[in-house]
């Protein structure tokens, strides 16, 4: 998770370097890095579990964009349905509303990345920004707490995207 941590980090710096009049430019970069900390996070706690440590920088690079947005639309809209019709015991509510809380984020964030990569007519505020780090932060902590868990960790398998089917 250090690099994830160090992103994050610096976006929240990238955010705060020119407290008076912000470039976009920083405000940009500091929504682009947010996004990454929570990608690479991921990708991180994912490739933790696979036993050759020296090829999961390789197994990292398989991870796609949009196959783990896809599969976060599709982990939130499965627990919004679960936790909408039949709530869990409490325990494991905690559970499924920190991993909604990780899939919704990444979801909202990789779409704030894209608008600050590459729609140049909007304008960043630092509040703007800040909410982005913000929800970053609560992603994290909320990833921390169930980490473990085994519907984090087929979360986690489900980045990958959906399993080819047999012809």
């Amino acid at each position: 998770m250090a690099y994830a941590d160090d992103l994050l980090d610096l976006a929240q710096h990238l955010a705060n370097l020119e407290p008076a009049n912000p470039r976009q430019a920083c405000l940009r970069r500091a929504v682009s890095t947010a996004y990454y900390a929570l990608f690479h996070l991921l990708i991180s706690e994912a490739t933790l579990n696979w036993g050759r440590s020296e090829l999961r920088s390789e197994l990292g690079r398989v991870f796609d964009h949009g196959k783990m947005k896809s599969a976060s639309e599709g982990k939130r809209s499965a627990l919004n349905a679960e936790l909408g019709k039949n709530p869990p015991p409490s325990q494991e509510l905690v559970i499924f509303k920190r991993l909604h809380t990780v899939a919704d984020t990444f979801i909202k964030v990789q779409q704030k990345r894209n608008d600050a990569d590459y729609d140049t007519g909007k304008e960043w505020t630092q509040t703007d920004v800040q909410t982005q780090i913000r929800a970053v932060s609560a992603a994290f902590e909320s990833w921390k707490a169930i980490r473990d868990e085994p519907v984090a960790q087929a979360y986690l398998v489900s980045l990958l995207g959906k399993r080819a089917r047999p012809e």
